[in-house]
């Protein structure tokens, strides 16, 4: 039984998008035979650009995570003109953007002292002028939105991981005893981590797994995000129906019901691929979200004869490249 059953998530849809079970099935029976999702192992977050060494101790780590994972929603933004802003700029030399330039603002951070991010007691009191300073990119532009929601999250974190935990996230990664399902219960406490589809939960489960901090009983599950959902309506399996299908082809925001049950059915289709494949969760959130660089909203690479082969999902793919990602106004994801 997959976790999502005993969680009893409220999964339902229907009234704006169904689930292409056809697609759905190809897309298994590929990945079934194909070599990667065989040889493949998660991936480890341990690049030192954005992540902490392998010399720090597991303590740390895990409180970076958690704290970068706080904040790991939205990288994006509609001007006044109607355009959509995403995150991105350069940041300690590098280009970057989305939950990158995240990552990456807060390794500069870490390493230059500038914040004491990883302190409890320090981010249960962060300012919003202290919290945006992390934010700049190398020129002194801000580059990261809702800050409020953010700063919101970290103060909440904060205090929580003060009041109850003595400061540090690892102290409830081991009363978890390697139980995803405790993992979920526990973190459901911070605002941070309040998503009904755990989005959020999910990627800091996936990191500190993937990093060798924990290994849960349980199979994690995707963290369901504007990546995960575009990829699925343009491979076909998530059909949108109505204004909704206009909606997502025209960049137009999403109402609250239409983008949950967007994302509730992109779920139940991850789900019914681990089901079907039995391959791990965290393992093919990995490839998905990899995947987000070759499925770009403007010019993925399907639209290039030389550059389609870059997508792992090109032969299965039915490329509806109108569909850009769902935007909604959401603290989620």
């Amino acid at each position: 039984m997959i976790i999502t059953d005993r969680l009893n998530l409220n999964l339902e849809f229907g009234k704006f998008v169904k689930i292409d079970y056809q697609v759905l099935d190809e897309i298994c029976d590929f990945m079934r035979k194909e070599k990667i999702f065989k040889t493949y192992r998660p991936y480890s977050w341990d690049d030192t650009r954005f992540w902490l060494e392998n010399n720090k101790g597991r303590r740390e780590v895990s409180q970076y995570f958690t704290v970068g994972n706080a904040i790991n929603f939205r990288f994006w933004w509609k001007e006044q003109d109607g355009r959509i802003a995403f995150c991105e700029g350069v940041k300690g030399g590098i280009k970057v953007n989305g939950a990158l330039y995240m990552w990456r603002s807060l390794k500069i951070c870490y390493n230059k002292e500038e914040f004491p991010i990883l302190d409890a007691d320090k981010i249960s009191k962060i300012s919003i002028s202290d919290f945006k300073k992390i934010f700049q990119d190398d020129n002194g532009n801000i580059q990261i939105p809702s800050c409020e929601e953010r700063v919101k999250n970290w103060r909440d974190l904060g205090k929580k991981l003060r009041e109850y935990w003595g400061g540090e996230f690892y102290n409830l990664l081991k009363e978890t005893k390697n139980s995803l399902y405790n993992f979920i219960q526990y973190s459901r406490q911070f605002r941070a981590f309040d998503d009904p589809l755990c989005k959020m939960t999910m990627v800091n489960a996936i990191l500190h797994q993937g990093r060798g901090l924990i290994k849960f009983k349980e199979t994690i599950f995707p963290g369901i995000d504007y990546q995960l959902i575009k990829q699925q309506l343009r491979m076909g399996v998530l059909v949108p129906k109505g204004n909704v299908k206009n909606k997502l082809m025209n960049e137009e925001f999403l109402s609250k019901n239409e983008a949950r049950e967007l994302r509730n059915a992109c779920l139940k289709s991850f789900i019914y691929i681990m089901k079907k494949t039995r391959i791990p969760g965290d393992l093919i959130d990995n490839k998905w979200w990899f995947n987000r660089k070759n499925c770009k909203d403007e010019n993925p690479v399907c639209k290039n004869n030389k550059t389609v082969h870059l997508c792992l999902f090109s032969r299965v793919c039915r490329k509806k490249t109108q569909f850009k990602r769902p935007l909604e106004n959401t603290r989620y994801y």
